[in-house]
C-alpha cells in the first residue's frame, strides 16, 4: 500500500507516465533548440575561457585532436543550454510532483531547486574566474622553474575545466539537498540511511558515468566527494528528529515495540483543549481541526515519517470524521488510528470538569493497546495515588448512559469495564482516596 495524498490526482499509472513523458519531451526539445542556438556562439565563449585559464604569457596552447575539440565544443554548448533552460526544468518538475508531496517535502524541493541553481552558478563562476586559473598558473610556475618548455593540450584543459565544474556542481547540490533536509527535520539519525542510499548512490552514478576518461583519478575523486558529503553533513545525519515532542517506545502485551503519539484535536473549537502544560506519558501534537484541514492531516504524515510512530491516539472524536483515506495513509506508513472521543465525554456533564487533564490521563491509562490490557487497573490506580486529594467517581455502565450527569465539577469521572470492576474495587479499597460509585 502506498501513500495517496488527497491533492494528488486519482489517475491510472499510465496517465502519470503520459504526463511525465510530455513534460520530459518539452524539456528535451527546449534543450535541443537552445543548444543549436548556443552552438553559434560557443566558439567565442570557449576562446574566452581558454584565455582566462591559459597560464602562459605567450602562445603555448595546442590542438592535438580536432575530433575531441568538436566533442568538447558540443558538450560545452549542451551544458550552457541546460543552465539557460534550468528555470523551465524547475517549473516542470514542480508542476509534476508538488501535488504528491508532503508539506516538508514541498518546502525542501523549493529550497533545493532555487538554492541548487544559485549554488551551482556561483560555484561555477568562482571556479572559472579564480580556482582554475590559479591552479593552472601554480602548475605552470613549477614546470617553468624546472626548465621545461610548456606545451598544453587545449582540449584537455577544457575537459578538465568542464569535469571540475560538473563534479563540484553535483557534490554541492547533493550537500545542499542534505543540509536543507536536515534543517527541516526530514534528515535525522532515524532516516539517515534512507538519504545516504539515494543521495550517495545518485552522486556515485552521475560522477562515474560522466568521468570515464579520467580513469583511476575519477575513482579517487568520487571517493573524495562521498567523504566530503559525509563529513559536511554529519551534524544532520546524527541529529534527533527535531519535533516539539520526545518520542518514546513502549512494549505491548506481546513484547513488541510500539511508539504511541497523542493528536490533540480541538475539533475547530468544539472540543475543550487539554490544560497546558500536561504531564503525559506519551508525546502530544496539537491541531485545530484535523477533519477539516487537509494541510494538518499532511502534517500528521510528516510526523509519522519523522518519528516512526505506530499508534496515533486522536483526542477530540472517535476517528470516524477523519475518513478512510486518512486512516489508510497512516496504515501505509505503519501507524494505526484510534479516537478517544472527548467530545462525547465532555457532553456527559452539564458543567465543565475542573480537572480535565487528570480525567484524560486516566482515559489514556485505560487504553488496551499498545499497553497490556491486563495492567489497565494497575495503571489507573498508580495515577490516582499521585492525586490522592481529588474526589473520584466511577461507573461500570455503558459510557453513553453517563450523558447529562449532574456531577460536581471537582469530581473526576472514571469508566471501569465490568470485567475489571472487582479488581478495581479491591485495589482502591484500602487507599485514602475519596471515591464512590454511580
Amino acid at each position: 500500500m502506498s501513500l495517496q495524498l488527497e491533492r494528488d490526482q486519482r489517475a491510472h499509472l499510465q496517465a502519470h507516465l503520459d504526463e511525465l513523458t510530455g513534460r520530459v519531451t518539452l524539456i528535451f526539445a527546449a534543450i535541443v533548440v537552445v543548444t543549436l542556438v548556443v552552438s553559434t556562439q560557443i566558439d567565442a565563449w570557449l576562446d574566452l575561457l581558454l584565455t582566462k585559464i591559459d597560464p602562459c604569457n605567450n602562445d603555448c596552447l595546442n590542438l592535438y585532436d580536432p575530433a575531441r575539440w568538436s566533442a568538447v565544443r558540443w558538450l560545452g554548448a549542451l551544458l550552457a543550454a541546460i543552465a539557460i533552460v534550468s528555470p523551465l526544468i524547475m517549473q516542470q518538475a514542480w508542476a509534476f510532483s508538488n501535488k504528491g508531496l508532503l508539506p516538508s517535502e514541498r518546502t525542501w524541493m523549493l529550497r533545493w531547486m532555487f538554492g541548487g541553481c544559485a549554488v551551482a552558478l556561483t560555484a561555477s563562476a568562482f571556479t572559472l574566474v579564480w580556482l582554475l586559473p590559479t591552479t593552472f598558473g601554480f602548475g605552470h610556475s613549477i614546470q617553468t622553474d624546472m626548465g621545461l618548455v610548456a606545451r598544453y593540450d587545449a582540449v584537455l584543459m577544457l575537459s578538465i575545466a568542464i569535469a571540475v565544474i560538473w563534479m563540484q556542481t553535483v557534490v554541492s547540490v547533493a550537500v545542499l539537498a542534505l543540509a536543507i533536509a536536515g534543517q527541516l527535520g526530514a534528515l535525522n539519525k532515524h532516516t539517515a540511511d534512507w538519504w545516504r542510499l539515494r543521495t550517495y548512490g545518485l552522486v556515485l552514478l552521475l560522477l562515474y558515468a560522466s568521468l570515464p576518461q579520467f580513469g583511476g583519478l575519477a575513482f579517487v575523486l568520487i571517493v573524495a566527494s562521498l567523504l566530503v558529503m559525509e563529513v559536511v553533513c554529519k551534524p544532520w545525519l546524527n541529529q534527533e528528529a527535531p519535533l516539539a515532542v520526545e518520542v518514546i517506545t513502549v512494549l505491548d502485551e506481546e513484547g513488541g515495540a510500539r511508539r504511541p503519539m497523542v493528536l490533540e484535536c480541538h475539533c475547530n473549537g468544539a472540543a475543550i483543549p487539554l490544560p497546558s502544560p500536561i504531564d503525559l506519558s506519551v508525546p502530544r501534537l496539537i491541531y485545530e481541526g484535523l477533519c477539516r484541514s487537509e494541510h494538518q492531516r499532511e502534517q500528521v504524515f510528516d510526523a509519522i515519517l519523522a518519528t516512526k510512530t505506530t499508534d496515533l491516539i486522536v483526542t477530540g472524536c472517535d476517528g470516524v470524521p477523519l475518513g478512510e483515506s486518512f486512516k489508510s495513509n497512516c496504515k501505509s506508513l505503519g501507524a494505526s488510528v484510534r479516537g478517544m472521543n472527548l467530545l462525547e465525554r465532555q457532553s456527559y456533564r452539564t458543567q465543565p470538569a475542573q480537572h480535565p487533564g487528570l480525567e484524560f490521563k486516566l482515559m489514556l491509562a485505560q487504553l488496551s493497546s499498545p499497553w497490556p490490557e491486563q495492567n489497565q487497573i494497575e495503571r489507573v490506580v498508580d495515577i490516582m495515588k499521585k492525586h490522592p486529594d481529588r474526589t473520584y467517581v466511577f461507573t461500570t455502565g455503558n459510557e453513553k448512559e453517563s450523558w447529562g450527569q449532574q456531577l460536581n465539577p471537582s469530581s473526576v469521572l472514571i469508566h471501569v469495564p465490568i470485567a475489571f470492576e472487582k479488581e478495581f474495587e479491591q485495589r482502591v479499597k484500602n487507599l485514602s482516596i475519596s471515591i464512590e460509585s454511580i
